[in-house]
């Protein structure tokens, strides 16, 4: 029985996202290569308007906003030489974009990227844009015989798609 609008491409390929980044405007977009899920959560910090007498609130209202992107990456078996890509399109890694300890004491915060995409290469389009993106932690998991994977977490200013 097949499944109604899915064809057999989309279920072995999915919508094929890459990540895109960029420092600053002088550079081009760079596409990070070895993610193996990306998410994001907007929290609008809402608060519940309560009245003696009435059950539930009467009104919602927001307070606040945040925006936090969750990156996992496989952890390359080493790294790659000047000029060596890890796919066609692809020079970097997720975790050659990271900052060290040192780099972030130096400038009192993380890296900033100027903007970070979900971009599906298949059809050209971007699924999700990110303005001013901070790094705001990372790890590394390790599953019994399994590759390790990056977890990296960033913060945005802004979503803007």
């Amino acid at each position: 029985m097949s499944l109604p609008n899915i064809t057999n491409h989309t279920i072995a390929t999915g919508a094929s996202v890459q990540l895109k980044v960029s420092v600053n405007s002088d550079t081009p977009d760079t596409i990070l290569g070895l993610a193996s899920n990306v998410s994001y959560q907007e929290n609008y910090n809402l608060q519940d308007a309560v009245v003696i007498g009435i059950l539930g609130p009467v009104s919602i209202d927001p307070q606040g906003y945040s925006c936090e992107i969750t990156v996992g990456s496989f952890v390359p078996a080493k790294l790659k030489m000047d000029g060596d890509t890890y796919q066609s399109d692809i020079t970097e890694a997720v975790l050659e974009k990271l900052p060290k300890r040192a780099d972030i004491f130096a400038t009192s915060k993380g890296k900033v990227f100027q903007s970070l995409e979900f971009f599906d290469k298949d059809s050209g389009t971007t699924l999700a844009r990110f303005l001013g993106v901070v790094l705001s932690n990372q790890g590394m998991t390790v599953e019994g015989n399994t590759y390790a994977k990056a977890n990296v977490q960033l913060r945005a200013v802004e979503k803007v798609i």
